[in-house]
């Protein structure tokens, strides 16, 4: 894919990342329920489990370069390894958050503590990788402003 194609995409993208926030901070408030029995929370719980997904996706020649230099013969060097290690975590929070949400889900009470951990860990791990990665969020945020209000 062409440069200027790449940043096409990734401008299409843009809107993915408020979006995400959005959702996240919808999800720690919405935790009624809906008619028929599901629950606001799991239906949130699930549109930011697929936005995840979306920005992995979108994310995918930064993980193929990271991971072939942690497996390397160098492995990974000072900031990279410190990115990795934490990015690493992050996806292990989030997939324990959302496994323990489907089981808690289906109806195992047990489940319980163990979403609640999930979610304390993934929520401060998301809000480091937030944090390293501010300046690129502003600028995704103000060209997805650029893009909804052209001339602003």
């Amino acid at each position: 894919m062409g440069k200027s194609r790449l940043k096409r995409a990734q401008s299409g993208m843009s809107w993915i990342y408020p979006a995400m926030l959005v959702l996240v901070l919808a999800d720690l408030f919405l935790i009624g329920v809906l008619p028929g029995g599901l629950s606001v929370h799991s239906v949130v719980g699930l549109v930011v489990a697929s936005a995840v997904a979306l920005h992995l996706v979108n994310q995918r020649d930064w993980i193929k370069r990271t991971v072939r230099r942690l497996l390397s013969r160098r492995g990974l060097q000072g900031t990279m390894r410190r990115v990795g290690i934490r990015d690493g975590l992050l996806l292990a929070a989030g997939i324990a958050l959302t496994v323990t949400g489907l089981v808690q889900w289906s109806g195992v009470p047990a489940a319980r503590p163990w979403h609640s951990s999930a979610t304390v860990a993934f929520l401060v791990i998301a809000g480091v990788h937030l944090w390293g990665n501010r300046r690129r969020l502003v600028h995704r945020i103000r060209e997805t402003g650029r893009l909804l209000w052209p001339g602003r």
